[in-house]
């Protein structure tokens, strides 16, 4: 039903470095980064592995994405754009991909996903595409993203699969344009990495964030998290 993703790990070989004394290539911070993993998937183990199921998406990345974007934790609402949750997404995101999911994605959202979206937040049943949500749904949606872990996760999934759509090729799709474009926004990144950038490429291309370019070492650099959960074998547990 979707594309199949593609996945390197490390798919650079460089290490991602947060400042001169902190490299993720030490091994106290290799082990403490192994231990909050575990820790992570452990804690959403079944709400992981259900929206995983549910749109095609490895739990290995789901819990990259956890980590890097709210180590977890159940962020409050904050910023103009109301960024909520463990896993950090926006009220305007989780609408934009209720109310044009077809039409970005090209079928229909999975009934499991719909009958779930239409329980948690009802609203969504009415939602049109050709109208922008109100403040007041944005800040009930914002609310919701923080109090229900599993709504948040299920957004931040469907948002991921939605970009790996939107990169598609038709048959396959690079996680790493959608990493940029999850941390940065759709629209504000597609221009910036065309074609088939190597993660490389990604990390020298000036025009994209610094924020985005180390999300990416993050996570696909040497010693990251994806790469620490494939070689842990924490999709096992």
């Amino acid at each position: 039903m979707y594309s199949k993703v593609i996945l390197k790990y490390p798919d650079t070989n460089k290490t991602y470095v947060v400042s001169s004394k902190v490299d993720f290539s030490q091994p106290h911070i290799i082990k403490g980064n192994i231990a909050l993993l575990k820790s992570i998937y452990l804690q959403n183990k079944t709400v992981i592995n259900k929206w995983g199921t549910i749109f095609d998406i490895d739990n290995s990345i789901i819990a990259s994405f956890i980590i890097t974007e709210s180590g977890g934790e159940d962020e409050p609402p904050r910023g103009s754009e109301q960024v909520t949750g463990i896993m950090q997404i926006t009220p305007a995101t989780v609408w934009e991909i209720l109310a044009k999911w077809k039409t970005m994605v090209g079928s229909s959202l999975p009934s499991e996903a719909k009958a779930y979206f239409d329980k948690v937040l009802p609203q969504s049943k009415n939602f049109n595409p050709n109208v922008l949500p109100s403040a007041s749904l944005k800040n009930s949606i914002a609310k919701l993203l923080y109090e229900n872990r599993e709504f948040c996760i299920a957004c931040g999934v469907a948002n991921i699969r939605w970009l790996l759509e939107a990169y598609s090729n038709g048959v396959t799709s690079p996680i790493n344009k959608v990493m940029v474009s999850y941390n940065t926004g759709y629209y504000g990144s597609k221009n910036k990495i065309k074609g088939n950038p190597t993660t490389l490429s990604m990390l020298n291309n000036r025009s994209i964030s610094y924020e985005s370019r180390s999300y990416l070492l993050k996570m696909l650099g040497r010693n990251g998290f994806v790469q620490l959960y494939f070689e842990n074998k924490m999709n096992e547990l």
